[in-house]
């Protein structure tokens, strides 16, 4: 392979660092481009040193269109959009309070005492963090459970079907299993000591 070549493949490779929208709409202008300037350069100093500030300028380029395509939430929306991306966002955002409802709600000895001890005033009432993280923990259920399930609610376009992606029905399945246990427990200690049973 010569040079020119070389050239050409490793601008090609450079060119798929930039968002997929941009790259469809004038990748191969700038590759019709570098190869022309290229082939109208001699070999020597001049070429490389062209090559350097058209790689250098293509570097920050696309840098620049990362950070805006990140500034107009197009990263965010692709995320949800993508069914994997949404079951692995959901599941992060469960994660606190299953691994909490996990410990305590199996009695895991040696993890209890210095949970209690950070989220509790005396081992019974939670203090301010404690009702940070149970309170912020229960409203991220309802949330995750939207998220995971948004790709799905998108219609094919030729059918007009909706697809069921495995892995979003398996997390919200475990969604809507810890959803059912923390609110489900919470609404049952509030109906014992509306009743006088037990109130803690």
């Amino acid at each position: 392979m010569n040079e020119k070549d070389t050239i050409h493949v490793l601008y090609k490779k450079f060119l798929a660092l930039y968002p997929r929208r941009f790259r469809e709409q004038v990748g191969e202008s700038m590759q019709q481009t570098v190869y022309d300037l290229c082939n109208e350069q001699k070999p020597g100093l001049g070429r490389s040193f062209l090559m350097l500030s058209i790689f250098t300028e293509t570097a920050i380029g696309i840098v620049r269109e990362h950070v805006q395509d990140f500034n107009e939430g197009s990263v965010m929306k692709n995320i949800l959009a993508n069914p994997s991306s949404a079951a692995i966002l959901s599941f992060i955002l469960i994660l606190p309070i299953g691994l909490l409802r996990l410990i305590l709600g199996s009695d895991i000895e040696p993890l209890i005492a210095p949970i209690e001890s950070v989220l509790t005033v005396d081992g019974n009432r939670p203090n301010a963090l404690g009702w940070t993280i149970i309170c912020g923990g229960m409203l991220l259920l309802p949330l995750a459970f939207v998220l995971n399930f948004r790709p799905m609610l998108k219609r094919d376009r030729q059918e007009g079907k909706r697809n069921l992606y495995t892995i979003n029905v398996i997390v919200g399945v475990a969604i809507l299993a810890l959803i059912l246990s923390t609110w489900g427990s919470l609404l049952l200690e509030q109906i014992y000591c509306l009743q006088g049973v037990r109130c803690d």
